[in-house]
């Protein structure tokens, strides 16, 4: 390698200038042949191995920047997986919490325990700070919804609209009827997406006071 043959055979004429001062009486010998050669050491030790020139990186501080940058990706990976939950593409313009095929587990240690726990409309309903509400099948898994959150979009609907108002954002006029059996509510129904939605209102022309989705396919 040329770049270590020129030191060496640079060491080699120090050493014999060295060897004359010596002969000569001269005391600073040493200092003249040792400096240099400890220099050189010193250049080979933090030259690249490939004679480029370069520095070359500790491998203690390139294993550092390694794991802190593992520990960095683990992290955030970790924190996507806590703050979001994977909702399916036909239930985006649904922005309650927690997704239909939720456990009930699940929707526990989300919301705590729930207000309501008993059965309405024929299933199961379970709801929770008394407005977000979940209907569950047999195996306690969510399979539909109940709303009475005003805070909660059901494709640009909400609480408070009146059906006319509703009919206009989704574009068609809804199945208006009235519930005699259960809620007396007046009932306006459209299908969306996958689903049947139910708007109830106390009056035919009076604002929405729950909504019920259950998935119609």
């Amino acid at each position: 390698m040329p770049k270590r043959k020129n030191v060496y055979q640079k060491s080699l004429s120090i050493g014999v200038l060295s060897s004359a001062l010596l002969m000569a009486g001269c005391g600073t010998g040493d200092s003249i042949a040792e400096n240099p050669a400890t220099s050189e050491k010193a250049d080979l030790a933090t030259t690249a191995s490939d004679g480029s020139g370069e520095t070359e990186a500790s491998e203690d501080d390139v294993e550092t920047e390694e794991d802190q940058e593992k520990e960095e990706a683990e992290a955030e990976t970790a924190a996507t997986g806590e703050d979001e939950q994977v909702v399916p593409a036909d239930q985006m313009g649904i922005s309650m919490p927690l997704p239909l095929g939720t456990p009930l587990a699940d929707l526990i240690e989300h919301y705590g325990q729930p207000t309501y726990d008993d059965y309405f409309l024929g299933s199961r309903l379970v709801v929770f700070n008394e407005e977000d509400g979940y209907f569950l099948d047999d195996q306690n898994v969510a399979k539909g919804f109940y709303i009475g959150n005003a805070d909660i979009s059901v494709f640009d609907t909400r609480i408070g609209m009146t059906f006319g108002e509703i009919d206009e954002i989704l574009g068609a006029k809804g199945e208006v009827g009235y519930d005699e059996s259960e809620t007396q509510y007046y009932l306006n129904i459209h299908y969306v997406e996958n689903y049947k939605i139910t708007y109830s209102a106390e009056t035919e022309d009076g604002p929405v006071v729950e909504i019920v989705i259950i998935r119609s396919k």
